[in-house]
């Protein structure tokens, strides 16, 4: 069971909230409000009323390689395209958990048994689209059930569109996308505003990949239009319209004059000032030239700002829906023994661990990261118990310890990191020579030789749901070269359970399923649990509504200007 043991030998347990408090946001805190119980920092409820008008400026030190919906898959990519493009689901426009809450968009309800937009056997999803959505200009037409269906299509067959795996439960998809059917069987437009889906095996997930920002709705003459220039010339049904690109320097939105949302957005327009360093970007934002640190704060710089009377209220701080674990390749050497693995979850200081990222991240004491479903709060899989280490080595039949590689990232603050885990790990006995990922050789190679191999994983999450989760890091299907699970550890278990969770309409029944295969997860321990990244920034005194959301980060069509 997941439960609360002792972090370190002579501390009191530290929870994710008091962490955020030692890591420098006491002030933000209490300038905002507080925090909510799955860690998300909020501000209290404005004291002004939302306003019309004023463009809002934000800063990005990338710049989106295409917004294309189908292939926008870079982080600042997905932030614009938030503000041009729209599914048939959506996440709640609130901070915390609240955010994570499918919300209907294009669509007129979520389907569920009780509106009967699915069917009893999970299968059949039934979408009606709301009346009067019209594409931005200069199309200017009325959205309809064949756009949504072109659009589903078009991702399918578009390369490297980032959630084509996940609609493989849809009928005919796998056919579609192989070229053997002129079109998706399972996505049947019944007619101008109502979709049906049909899927091969229930999957309730199937709503959380809709979700994603690749399923986005485009009309098919605009695309055909500008072929691939597309990614260049975007336009959806969302509430910001683009006005003009500047490469390399920024992207201009104005207000979509026909937009279906009433009285939204409140901003004219969004201003994205490309290829900004964040140091820079936050010396702009000092002198009132930036409004939202896209990036957030430099993690050099948030001591500083939150102690800064003047600027420490304008700090928000939100979890991300992520985790960086430290992989055991389960075929090599000691890792296969489960006692071994188990003993470096409680050998690795997590607490010392977030302390050297200088509040842009808190300690990940369990698989799933806070936000989200099925993570408990305040419970633990592991904590900091080097002596229980040493023990579980020596009932290994490694009282000594033994020698292995640790291939990780090697540039800056996560050399830092990498360093500090070895260190743990020597302490322990475990001996490990770090390998930067530019070095690192082919898993197949590693297994043949038996060298016991361990890694870095940065994963994050497409969507809200343990099964984003458990399904690409713990399964068989994940553990090939290259796959998506480097441990290579999976179990005929584990297998039957995530097909059962679903598979499961339930909530309540499915969350206990993915809380017991965490419990099963623990044990076999083949990822070390070690940190949580958190999103660090901040807006200006002029920025009104100003919140972070668990998906979209930023939600410019909320905001408005003092």
């Amino acid at each position: 069971m997941i439960r609360r043991p002792p972090r370190r030998a002579a501390a009191t347990p530290v929870t994710d909230l008091a962490l955020l408090l030692m890591l420098g946001l006491v002030l933000a805190l209490a300038a905002c409000g507080g925090a909510t119980a799955d860690g998300a920092v909020t501000a209290s409820p404005p004291v002004d009323q939302p306003r019309q008008g004023g463009t809002l400026t934000l800063s990005f030190s990338s710049e989106p390689t295409s917004l294309d919906p189908a292939v926008a898959d870079d982080e600042a990519a997905r932030r614009v395209a938030h503000d041009i493009y729209q599914g048939l689901v959506q996440y709640a426009p609130e901070p915390g958990s609240a955010g994570t809450e499918l919300v209907p968009c294009l669509a007129t309800e979520v389907p569920s048994v009780e509106n009967g937009g699915l069917s009893v056997d999970g299968r059949t999803l039934t979408f009606h689209l709301r009346e009067g959505i019209r594409f931005q200009p200069p199309l200017s037409r009325e959205l309809t059930a064949d756009d949504v269906k072109y659009s589903l299509e078009r991702m399918m067959r578009t390369r490297r569109a980032p959630a084509a795996p996940l609609f493989s439960a849809v009928v005919g998809a796998d056919r579609f996308a192989e070229g053997r059917a002129d079109e998706i069987s399972g996505c049947e437009v019944v007619d101008e505003r109502t979709l049906r889906i049909r899927l091969r095996r229930p999957d309730v997930s199937f709503l959380n990949a809709l979700a994603m920002p690749c399923c986005a709705v485009q009309p098919r003459e605009w695309v055909e239009r500008w072929g691939g220039e597309v990614g260049r010339h975007p336009l959806g049904t969302g509430p910001f319209v683009l006005q003009k690109w500047t490469r390399g320097q920024e992207i201009v939105l104005t207000r979509n004059p026909d937009y279906w949302e009433a009285g939204m957005p409140y901003l004219d327009g969004v201003s994205y000032r490309v290829s900004l360093d964040p140091t820079d970007a936050l010396l702009r934002l000092e002198r009132g030239e930036v409004d939202v640190l896209g990036d957030g704060l430099p993690a050099a710089e948030i001591a500083r700002v939150t102690a800064d009377p003047q600027l420490g209220g304008l700090v928000r701080a939100q979890p991300e829906l992520a985790a960086v674990y430290l992989y055991m390749d389960v075929r090599t050497g000691p890792f296969r023994d489960a006692k071994v693995r188990r003993a470096l979850s409680w050998a690795i200081d997590r607490d010392k661990l977030a302390g050297l990222q200088a509040g842009a991240a808190v300690p990940l004491w369990q698989f799933y990261p806070v936000g989200m479903p099925g993570h408990e709060e305040g419970g633990s899989c592991y904590g900091y118990d080097p002596k229980r280490a040493r023990r579980l080595l020596a009932e290994a039949g490694y009282p000594d310890g033994f020698r292995a590689v640790l291939s990780t990232d090697d540039a800056g603050s996560d050399r830092r990191l990498w360093r500090s885990v070895q260190a743990d790990l020597a302490a322990v006995g475990v001996r490990t020579r770090l390998r930067g990922l530019g070095e690192a050789r082919d898993v197949a190679p590693r297994a043949k030789s038996g060298t016991p191999a361990a890694g870095s994983l940065r994963w994050r999450m497409d969507f809200p749901d343990p099964s984003d989760c458990v399904g690409p890091l713990f399964s068989k299907a994940g553990a090939v070269r290259d796959g998506t699970n480097p441990s290579f550890w999976w179990s005929r278990w584990l297998e039957r359970m995530y097909a059962r969770a679903q598979a499961t309409a339930d909530p309540a029944a499915r969350l206990t399923m993915y809380v017991e295969m965490q419990d099963r997860l623990a044990r076999q321990a083949p990822y070390v649990t070690c940190l949580q990244p958190v999103h660090t920034t901040m807006c200006s005194r002029s920025t009104g509504g100003f919140y972070l959301h668990p998906v979209y980060r930023t939600d410019p069509a909320r905001y408005w200007k003092k």
